[in-house]
């Protein structure tokens, strides 16, 4: 199975996002989420996992950026599009769950479709993400406004690597 989901325009608050159990990531406990923020800036700046949670570092400070997601249930091997960056990380989804979060949560005038869409399609246990990325560098630290083009893109990789 490979199933490509996307482009979503998911909304970055602070510099970051969020791929988590279902629920707000204001709900996650504090630590788990820190030491997630903590090993993406350890790990080149991409992408960083603790346990449950993966913290994606986008260019920008906030705004929008657009995430697609591409579930296979073996390695799909990298993308062949032009990225800039590639990394992967281990993921544990004890409950057969996690998706995208914003850092600020849910507002409900964001899309629903990533906050709905449980891309541990493998059911509990352990996967493997690997995000390319694109456009991080054109406004780092900036603010990505409502009415310019979105100019940075993820691609999200996730394939079971065993499961419960």
């Amino acid at each position: 199975m490979t199933h490509l989901s996307g482009p979503w325009p998911v909304r970055v608050d602070e510099g970051q996002f969020y791929i988590a159990p279902e629920g707000d990531i204001a709900e996650v406990p504090e630590k788990r989420a820190e030491h997630a923020l903590d090993r993406a800036y350890e790990n080149a700046c991409l992408i960083g996992s603790y346990q449950d949670i993966a913290c994606i570092l986008a260019g920008i400070n906030c705004g929008t950026v657009l995430l697609s997601v591409l579930q296979a249930d073996t390695d799909p091997g990298p993308d062949t599009a032009p990225w800039d960056e590639a990394e992967e990380v281990d993921l544990h989804a004890p409950t057969g769950d996690f998706r995208y979060s914003a850092l600020m949560g849910n507002t409900g005038e964001d899309p629903q479709e990533p906050y709905e869409t449980n891309l541990a399609h493998a059911g509990p246990g352990e996967y493997r993400l690997r995000l390319h990325a694109r456009g991080r560098d054109i406004n780092p630290d900036g603010v990505q406004d409502e009415n310019e083009p979105i100019t940075e893109h993820y691609l999200l990789q996730v394939w079971p690597t065993h499961t419960a």
